[in-house]
This record gives structure tokens, C-alpha cells and sequence, in this order.
């Protein structure tokens, strides 16, 4: 070993026992040796002759960059003897034990070599390869691969290449076309012959380099009676592989793009119809070739969609000229006719092997058909549709049934399937359960699409499949005890054998999916088809339901059919009702069943409300130890309400997410809806209303007092401790969102006038309710669920609940609220201020000062009010000081106690953003204020309030970067000018028409909105924004008369540099001009001043230009 290899051992090493210093000198030393003429020679003789692979790498590596970089810097004769020498390493019989990522390198060399030189300089290129084919194996796969890597790095058209390259590739791939894909193509037809049984890794690597080429030469060159025949030959081969690329070869071949009449009689010569319509009875793959027989099915797919697509081109050319008019000669007539036809023979020949493949037990086989089986059944209704009376050819309905029982079989869950029943059995099996579940909904979701689709075109044979599969599935179903005495009274017969639950959920599943577009005729009651068999399944007792699977996929059909069941009288809601309640619904072992079954009870409840009135005593029998239940076992974490989809549909069943709320606790809103029906005696509602509520409110105050001390001793929000399988606070939380979702079935008119017994009700659930964030201010997951109950009883009780907001209003707004917390109560005092208007003044004379001074509390004085540092853009690139801070705030969460929220680390990013929605949260706060006849609060506040409340709307108003932000504050600050300056010279408080006519009317609306620019006038919000500009400014003219006209053109617009007559014209349009015409002066004012601004920054930058020249003369 040399020093030429000691320095690309060393430059290779990884162990690190190489030196630093000795890699870098051995990096320089193998640099000058790329750089010196004779490096080719070097590489191409211990290319040959080293041991190391390493130093085999770096000559092949230095040979295919000096190919690409220096090769036209070589004298001639070097030029040939290194292409001579790179065809000579590559094809040398020794280079097969080389590997492929050397022999890849050498070929890429090659390649560039050729990207130079063909045709022009090396005419022979192709030729020259393809006399070396006879040196044996590695001559062929060298061959291969430059074929290959000419296609990566010249032809693909996936690459990106500079006009230049683009134009040598098509010159490149022009002088292929003519000088050598004859040659190659009769090469690799030879090959493939001669390798086939004696090398058949070698045949492989022609067919898998073939594949490349066939969509863009002359489809002759390969779909002929030598090449063809031949891959049929190898389709027979033992080896997969090699059967595999044969296929894909005639995957390229069918689905090379011609057009329509030439490309069926090409398929029709190529005789790969009949090939594959030998398929019907399984792909000739075994089940340990899966990569196989997916080839196989990409195959016949690619085949069947050609025929198809053929056929539809072929046909729409006659239609189409038909539909402009056009006469369609009678030969040309014909030739359609009888192409369309073979078309169909086509198909009809292959359609048997599509429906085998579609019920593969595989999910990519099966999924390879699905896309044309769904352009047939497209191709079908337009046909249908064109036909007259919308009838079907024959050939055509005849498929139908045939797709029905195919798609019923390939969606059903497989004989040996990893669903368990009820829970797994170990972490493996729930793995395995989950993953075939899931790979079952993917396949529904197109299978499902498809099965609709069919249905549009044959509905009565759609209806009779479902029906006889529903018949074969629920006819040995019966209970145990049911069985038996059918056996005692027919004898020796016995019963019927229970269908596997696979039968049961594909059928119910297929039922559900009918009822997703089925016509109102089919879905009515009594004399639906659909009806009918929704009806039998809810008198069926399906003992299956007991597997999970089948249950979802009953409970779910119970409810879409939810008219039908309406329908079918007491006894079929007896019948059903408690199977939602039962221990096939809410009592079902496996809890993923029992949540979605709360949630699927609600949706019954309010779709069959008046009907399940009757029934409402024994529902509130079989639901009360579920509620109990709930209520206290809440979810600690967010709970995994994952579905498997399997119904095809889709929201939060199909799609397996993480939801943030416990289903169960649907269970509350139905018990809710159906007690809040005004019809029940008002005696009994009152009794049950008062029995769900009792053990809620008894829990909220049993738990209160224990993590309030919790809190205390941990000194965190009270979410941990207190001895019990669950934290009090989490408790206290469950019943907080409990008591919410049964208020949502009590309407306003129930609860304060039919009935106001039940308000009252409703009002002590609250009342004690106030108690939880008293005590756990810093709770933000249980203040979130009491804002949440407020907001709800806001609806339920009306004027009522006006009482019981002070003490409410006043623990959400406790000493330590942050940011958010803040912002929520804003929030919450909008919707009061919405609903309640004038009648929330009592309560707004002491809220709106205590809001005002918290906001400005917690936006300091160094807060920015633009809003710049709170923008999208700014936060998502924090500055360094926020960066630390929120790393500070990282640390101090890790070390603390465990907290339900922690406030966000100041200076943070999250601070910053918290502050910018706090700030937000405030002018829409201000905005509802003075909109709702309440703006005279601000003047009975104390002066700090009002003057901080105005200094902040004039902020916003003139510099906030959101046009949105802006428009708010000038409506507000436009409402109280309008307000609280008359007509007629008075105003509610001293100088306040001085102050609308300056700040407002002139700082703000010109200043600060104009001349101040920041508006983007292309942007809608903008324009917007100009507008109510426009109406404040004729507004303040309203209120201040000439004056503000006077102050205009002597002394803000002269100030602001604004020529006279820009002014005037200004004056003039506020005077006497629409708003319009005045939005549309200031957006021309606003483009005029944004030139000015580019010119007088391209002048600062020449003037700094020409003072930093004169500086360094």
C-alpha cells in the first residue's frame, strides 16, 4: 500500500483514529493528485488493481467529475484511451463481484463522457457498448446501467434542466431515435432471450431498464412478435423478480400514450388480453410473492383503464361531432362502431379477472383496480344518462351484481382477523388490531365511494344484494335462549349457524352506506325499500353485537335511520333504545364502543326528541348509573376517542384523532334535550331535572374544599393529590361540563317563563358552581369549563342570570389573571354585552373600570400598541431576549410542580402573543361597549379608566399594523364622538370637541392613517378601513362644523406638508362629497405619498453611496 492509498484510507476513516491534522494533509495530497493530467491513468489502473473498496470509490469518483468538468481539456488520444479503459473496467468479467454503487460510478463516467461527444464526436457510442454484450453478465449489467443513468442524467424529463440542457437532451434523445434504438431494442430482445434460465438477475436487470424507455420510442421497437412472445415466456419463469419485470415491461408497453383506434388494435395484436383473462380464478402468484402480484395487478389495472379510455375517446369523437352538427360519414361510422365494440369484448373478457383481483386479501392488489372500476362505473352513468328511459345495455347491468359481490368481499374484514372482540389481550395483538383497522378504513373510503356510485345505477339490484347479505348475516343470530327453544319445538333440526361477525359488519356497513344518497322514496317509512331492511335490522337481536366492530356498526346504521325507527312504533324503540344504553352501547366492555355510543345517543336524542318522550322514565333508569359513572371517573388525559372508521365516514370517527373532551359526556346533552321538552309534567321534569343536577352540584362542592387545599399545600392549580383515584379538580371539572351539557336542552322561554321553577334549578347549579374558581383561581382548565357554563346559562336563563354575574364576573377577573385569562373575560363580557344590552349597565359600572386598569396592568407602559411585536411575522422569528425568556420560562416549568396550565414565561414568545390577543380582546371589548348603548359606563368610571381606554383606542386606531385592528378602534372612537357630541355644540364631557376635532378627526384619520402611512392599499382589509375613515371624517365634520375645516386647511395639513390644493380639494370632498369619493381621494393620497417615500429613500441611498465614495477618495 502507497501512499496514494494511505491518503484515501486515511481521508475515509470514521473510527477517529486517524489524526485531524493527518486527514487534512492527506485531503491536500489527494487534491493535487485530481488536479495533475495523468490522474485518469492513475485511477483507471487502482480502479483494476486495489483491494480496497475505498480506493476504488475515490478513483471511480475522480473519474466521473473529471468526465464532467476536464475531459475537454484531454489531448484526443487520452480522450480514447479513457473511454476504452472505463468501457473495459466496467465489462471486465471481474467486475461482477464489484458493487453496484462502483459500477454505477464508472457508468455515470461513461455517461458524461457520451453527454459530450454523441453523436458528433463518438457517432459509434451505442454500438460501442453493444459489442461488448457478448463478454458475458457484467458486461450486460454495465450496459444496464449506463442506459440507465443516460436516462436519469440526459433524457428524464423529471429533472430539472437550463434551456441549454434541455435542448442536448433533445438532441440526444433525436439522435437515439435515429442511430441506435433499433440496435439497443433487438439487444436487449437477444439478451433476455439468452438469459432468461441460465441468468435470470441479468434478463431482469434488461426488462427493468426496458421499462425506462418504452413510453417515449417507437412502440414497435418492442410490442412486436419476437419481443412480446418472449415476455410471455418469461412471465412462466420461476423467479419472481424476473417475472415481476416482465410484467412491468408490458405495464409500460399497454400504457404507452397513442391514440384511441391504434391503441386497441394494438392491445388486441399484443394478445395480453387473453393472458390476463386467465386470471380469474387468482393471480398466478403465490402468497409469498405479494410484490408480485401487485405487479400483476398494476398490470391488468393499466390494461383495463387503456381499453377503457379507448373506448371513451373513440366513442365521445363520434358524439361530439354529432353535437355540433357534423355528419359522421358512414365509414368512419362503422370504424367507430366496430372499434367500440372490441373495446367491449375486451372488457368483458377481462372484467372477470378485475372482480378476482378486487378481492384480494391484499390492500395493494385490491386498491390497484379500485381507480378504473370507478371510471367504468363514470363511463356507465353517462351512458345511462344518455340512454333512452336511463336504461343500461345489458352487457353493461350485467357486470353490476358482480361488482356488488366483489366489493362486499374485498371490504369485509378478513376470516383470521386481528380485530379483537372486546379488549386486546396484549400490547401486540392492540397494535396489530389497530393497524388492520386502519388499513380497513383506507380501503372503505374508495371501496365505499365506488359501491355508492354503482348503487346510482342499478338501486333495486343494490337493495336486493344488501338485503340477502343482511338475511344471510342476521338469520342465525338469535339469543342462546331463543335457539333452543326453537330446536325443542322443530325437533331434530336445529338452529341456524351464526354467521361470523365479519358477515354481520360488512352487511350493516353496506346498509349504512345506502342510506347516505338513497332517494326520499326509498327512506320513507312503511314502503321504503331501504326503510324495510333498515327495520329488520332493529327487530333482528344481533348476538354478534357483542364484538366491537358490529356494535359501532349497528348503533351507527340505528342512527342514520333514525326516521325509520321513529316510524316503527314502541315496540322497535323499546327494542332499540336500550341497546345504546345496554351493554351493546354505553355499558359496552370496550370504551371506545361506550363513548361513541354517548355521543351517537345525543344525535338520536335530538332527532327523535318527541319520540322518546314516551320512553323517558325507562331511559332514565338504564342511563343513571352510566351518568353516575362518568361523572366520576373523568378522562386525566386527553382521551383517544380513535374509531375505526370502517363505516367509511368520515369527522371524528374516521379519522382516529385525539379529542380534548370526553364523549361520555354526550350522555348529559341527551338526558338534557329529552328533559327539556316543555310537554312532560312540570312536576315529574322538575323531580328528575333536580335528581341530575343534586349529585353534579354535591360533587363540585365536595371537591372544591379538597384541591382548594391540594392547591394550597402544592401551591399549583390543584390538579394533583387529594388521596383519590382522581384529583378533585378534575372532578370538580367533569361535573362543571356536566351541568353545561344538560343546560344545552333547556331553551330561555322553558326556564323563565313556561316553567321558571326549572331556571331556578339551573341557577343554583351555577351559584355553587362559583365556588370552584374562587377557589382554584389558577386553574385554567376548570375556569375555561365555568366560563363555558356561563356562556351556556347565558341562553338558558335571560335576564335571570343578571344577578349572579358579579360574583361570577369577579372571581374569573381575580388578582393574579394573566394575559389569557384576562382576554377570556373580555370575551365572555361581549356576549353579555350583546345579549343583554342596556340591562347590563348595573354590571358594567363596576366591570368596565376593573377591566380597563387590569389590561393596562398587564400591557405596560412599554408595551408596543401597533401590534408589530404580536404579528405573525414577528413572532414567528423571536428576538434573542425572547428566546432566553421563554428557555427561562422551559426551566421553570421542568422543575416545578405538575400544573394543569402555567402562565406564559414574560417576554416570552407565547407572552408576546398572549398580550397581542389581550390587546385585541380589549377594542373588541370597547367596540361592544359603546355599539350596545352602554358607552355612558365610561362616564361614571373614575377619569384614569376613560382617559386610559381612549389613549389606547387612539393608539390602535392610528398605528396598529392589522387595517382590521384599526377599523375597530376608529368605529369605536367614531361612536363615542357621534354619541357624546351634539349637534347642536353640546358635549358629555369638557373639551371633548376639541379633543374629536385634533386627536381624533385629525391625528388619528389624517396623520396617523394617512400621511403616517402603513396601509397597504392592495389589501381588501385596507380599502375597507379607507372607507370608514372616510365617514368618521365627515362625521367630526357633522359634530364641529366649519371649525374642523378651518383646522384642517391652516394648521394639520399645512403642518403635514400637503399643497394647498390637495388640501383644498380634501376640505372640499369632506364638505360637500359622498364616501366614496372620499375613500377614493384618500387611497390616491395614500399612493402619491408612497412614491414620495421610494424616491426619497432611492435619494438617502445615492447621497450615502456618493458620501461613501468621496470617503474612501
Amino acid at each position: 500500500m502507497d501512499d496514494f492509498e494511505k491518503a484515501i484510507l486515511f481521508s475515509f476513516d470514521q473510527s477517529g483514529g486517524v489524526d485531524a491534522g493527518v486527514r487534512a494533509q492527506a485531503a491536500a495530497y489527494l487534491e493535487q493528485v485530481q488536479a495533475s493530467p495523468d490522474c485518469w491513468q492513475l485511477c483507471l489502473a487502482r480502479f483494476e488493481a486495489s483491494q480496497f473498496v475505498e480506493v476504488r470509490f475515490w478513483c471511480a469518483q475522480a473519474l466521473s467529475q473529471l468526465a464532467r468538468r476536464s475531459y475537454r481539456q484531454l489531448a484526443p488520444p487520452a480522450q480514447a484511451a479513457l473511454k476504452q479503459g472505463l468501457i473495459r473496467l466496467g465489462s471486465a468479467p471481474g467486475s461482477a463481484a464489484l458493487p453496484g454503487f462502483l459500477i454505477n460510478k464508472v457508468a455515470q463516467a461513461v455517461v458524461a463522457i457520451a453527454a459530450h461527444e454523441y453523436p458528433d464526436a463518438w457517432p459509434s457510442f451505442f454500438q460501442d457498448l453493444l459489442g461488448t454484450l457478448g463478454q458475458g453478465p457484467a458486461a450486460v449489467d454495465l450496459v444496464c446501467r449506463i442506459l440507465v443513468s443516460v436516462d436519469q442524467d440526459i433524457i428524464s424529463l423529471d429533472v430539472p434542466r437550463s434551456a441549454e440542457e434541455a435542448k442536448q437532451s433533445m438532441h440526444f434523445k433525436d439522435s437515439m431515435r435515429e442511430r441506435a434504438l433499433a440496435d439497443i431494442a433487438d439487444a436487449w430482445c437477444r439478451v433476455v432471450a439468452t438469459y432468461h434460465a441460465s441468468s435470470p438477475d441479468t434478463a431482469a436487470s434488461v426488462l427493468e431498464t426496458v421499462q425506462r424507455y418504452v413510453h417515449w420510442i417507437d412502440i414497435g421497437l418492442v410490442a412486436n412478435d419476437t419481443f412480446v412472445p418472449l415476455l410471455f415466456t418469461v412471465l412462466d419463469a420461476p423467479q419472481e423478480h424476473l417475472k415481476g419485470a416482465a410484467a412491468d415491461v408490458l405495464t409500460e408497453i399497454v400504457s404507452k400514450r397513442m391514440e384511441a383506434t391504434p391503441k386497441l388494435a394494438l392491445i388486441q395484436r399484443l394478445g395480453v388480453v387473453p393472458v390476463c383473462a386467465r386470471w380469474q380464478a387468482g393471480l398466478p402468484a403465490s402468497e409469498d410473492e405479494p410484490e408480485l402480484a401487485a405487479k400483476y395487478a398494476r398490470l391488468l389495472a393499466a390494461l383495463a383503464t387503456e381499453v377503457l379510455e379507448s373506448w371513451k375517446k373513440v366513442e365521445n369523437s363520434v358524439l361530439s361531432m354529432a353535437a355540433v352538427g357534423l355528419a359522421v360519414d358512414a365509414e368512419a361510422s362503422a370504424d367507430a362502431s366496430s372499434a367500440c365494440a372490441g373495446a367491449a369484448a375486451l372488457l368483458d373478457a377481462l372484467f372477470p379477472a378485475v372482480l378476482a383481483v378486487l378481492r384480494s386479501d391484499s390492500d395493494e392488489v385490491a386498491a390497484a383496480v379500485v381507480p378504473f372500476l370507478l371510471a367504468y362505473v363514470a363511463r356507465l352513468k353517462a351512458v345511462q344518462k344518455r340512454a333512452p328511459g336511463g336504461t343500461l345495455p345489458p352487457a353493461a347491468a350485467a357486470h353490476l351484481p358482480a361488482i356488488f359481490e366483489s366489493l362486499a368481499a374485498c371490504a369485509r374484514f378478513p376470516d383470521a382477523s386481528a380485530a379483537y372482540e372486546v379488549a386486546a389481550a396484549s400490547a401486540t395483538e392492540k397494535v396489530a388490531a389497530e393497524e388492520e383497522e386502519s388499513a380497513m378504513a383506507d380501503r372503505r373510503q374508495d371501496l365505499f365511494t365506488l359501491f355508492r356510485n354503482t348503487t346510482s345505477l342499478a338501486r333495486s339490484d343494490s337493495y336486493s344484494f344488501v338485503g340477502r347479505r343482511l338475511a344471510a348475516a342476521l338469520s342465525g343470530q338469535q339469543p342462546p335462549q331463543a335457539q333452543q327453544q326453537q330446536q325443542q319445538q322443530g325437533g331434530a333440526g336445529g338452529g341456524a349457524a351464526v354467521a361470523p361477525w365479519q358477515d354481520v359488519e360488512v352487511a350493516v356497513s353496506l346498509l349504512y352506506q345506502l342510506g347516505e344518497t338513497a332517494p326520499e322514496a326509498d327512506m320513507k317509512p312503511g314502503s321504503g325499500v331501504l326503510a324495510q331492511l333498515a327495520a329488520g335490522v332493529m327487530q333482528a337481536d344481533v348476538v354478534s353485537a357483542k364484538h366491537r366492530l358490529v356494535a359501532l356498526a349497528l348503533l351507527e346504521t340505528y342512527v342514520r335511520y333514525s326516521r325509520v325507527l321513529a316510524a316503527g312504533g314502541g315496540a322497535t324503540l323499546a327494542a332499540v333504545v336500550p341497546r345504546f344504553l345496554g351493554d351493546r352501547g354505553m355499558g359496552h366492555p370496550c370504551e371506545a364502543v361506550s363513548r361513541r355510543a354517548a355521543y351517537l345517543f345525543c344525535r338520536l336524542a335530538k332527532q327523535l326528541r318527541s319520540t322518546l318522550r314516551p320512553l323517558l322514565p325507562d331511559i332514565l333508569q338504564l342511563i343513571h348509573p352510566h351518568l353516575s359513572a362518568i361523572a366520576a371517573t373523568p378522562v386525566q388525559e386527553a382521551a383517544t376517542s380513535k374509531s375505526t372508521g370502517v363505516l367509511g365516514g368520515r369527522g371524528t370517527q374516521g379519522t382516529g384523532c385525539l379529542s380534548t373532551v370526553d364523549d361520555r359526556l354526550y350522555g348529559f346533552e341527551a338526558v338534557g334535550l329529552l328533559l327539556g321538552q316543555e310537554e312532560l309534567p312540570a312536576a315529574q321534569q322538575h323531580v328528575w331535572l333536580a335528581a341530575l343536577l343534586q349529585p353534579l352540584v354535591a360533587q363540585m362542592e365536595s371537591n372544591t374544599a379538597a384541591a382548594a387545599a391540594a392547591a394550597a399545600a402544592g401551591g399549583g392549580s390543584g390538579s394533583g393529590g387529594g388521596g383519590g383515584a382522581y384529583p378533585p379538580a378534575l372532578l370538580v371539572q367533569q361535573a362543571l361540563e356536566a351541568v353545561t351539557r344538560v343546560a344545552k336542552g333547556f331553551s330561555l322561554k322553558l326556564c323563565t317563563e313556561a316553567r321558571p321553577e326549572l331556571g331556578s334549578l339551573l341557577l343554583g347549579a351555577l351559584q355553587a358552581a362559583v365556588a370552584a374558581p374562587r377557589a382554584l383561581p389558577a386553574n385554567k382548565a376548570l375556569r375555561a369549563r365555568f366560563i363555558s357554563l356561563l356562556h351556556r346559562m347565558v341562553e338558558c336563563l335571560g335576564v335571570a342570570l343578571l344577578p349572579c354575574l358579579p360574583p361570577a364576573l369577579e372571581v374569573l377577573l381575580y388578582a393574579e389573571a394573566d394575559a389569557a385569562d384576562v382576554a377570556d373575560v373580555l370575551l365572555l363580557l361581549n356576549q353579555l354585552m350583546i345579549r343583554f344590552k342596556e340591562g347590563l349597565a348595573p354590571v358594567m359600572g363596576d366591570m368596565t373600570p376593573a377591566c380597563v386598569m387590569r389590561v393596562h396592568t398587564l400591557l405596560s407602559a412599554d408595551w408596543d400598541w401597533s401590534g408589530a411585536k404580536a404579528s405573525p411575522a414577528a413572532l414567528a422569528a423571536p428576538t434573542a431576549a425572547a428566546a432566553a425568556a421563554a428557555a427561562r420560562g422551559s426551566e421553570a416549568a421542568a422543575g416545578g410542580a405538575a400544573e394543569t396550565a402555567r402562565p406564559a414565561a414574560v417576554g416570552g414568545v407565547e407572552d408576546v402573543r398572549e398580550r397581542g390577543e389581550l390587546q385585541r380582546a380589549y377594542y373588541a371589548f370597547l367596540h361592544s361597549l359603546v355599539h350596545n348603548g352602554l358607552a355612558s359606563v365610561l362616564l361614571r368610571a373614575q377619569p384614569g379608566s376613560l382617559d386610559a381606554a381612549l389613549g389606547a383606542l387612539m393608539q390602535g386606531a392610528a398605528t396598529h399594523v392589522d387595517a382590521g385592528v384599526r377599523k375597530m378602534c376608529v368605529q369605536t372612537v367614531e361612536r363615542l364622538a357621534g354619541d357624546w357630541c351634539g349637534s347642536d355644540g353640546s358635549e358629555a364631557l369638557p373639551g371633548f370637541r376639541e379633543f374629536v376635532m385634533k386627536r381624533f378627526g385629525g391625528e388619528v384619520l389624517l396623520e396617523g392613517l394617512v400621511s403616517g402611512g402603513g396601509v397597504d392599499i392592495r389589501d381588501a382589509a385596507a380599502i375597507s378601513l379607507l372607507t370608514e375613515v372616510a365617514q368618521s371624517l365627515q362625521l367630526v365634520h357633522q359634530r364641529c362644523g366649519e371649525q374642523y375645516l378651518a383646522y384642517l386647511c391652516h394648521e394639520l395639513l399645512p403642518r403635514l406638508g400637503w399643497p394647498p390644493e390637495a388640501a383644498q380639494q380634501l376640505v372640499a370632498h369632506i364638505s360637500a362629497s359622498e364616501t366614496r369619493v372620499i375613500k377614493d381621494f384618500l387611497k390616491s393620497a395614500l399612493q402619491q405619498i408612497k412614491q414620495q417615500q421610494q424616491q426619497q429613500q432611492q435619494q438617502a441611498a445615492a447621497a450615502a453611496v456618493a458620501a461613501a465614495a468621496g470617503g474612501g477618495g
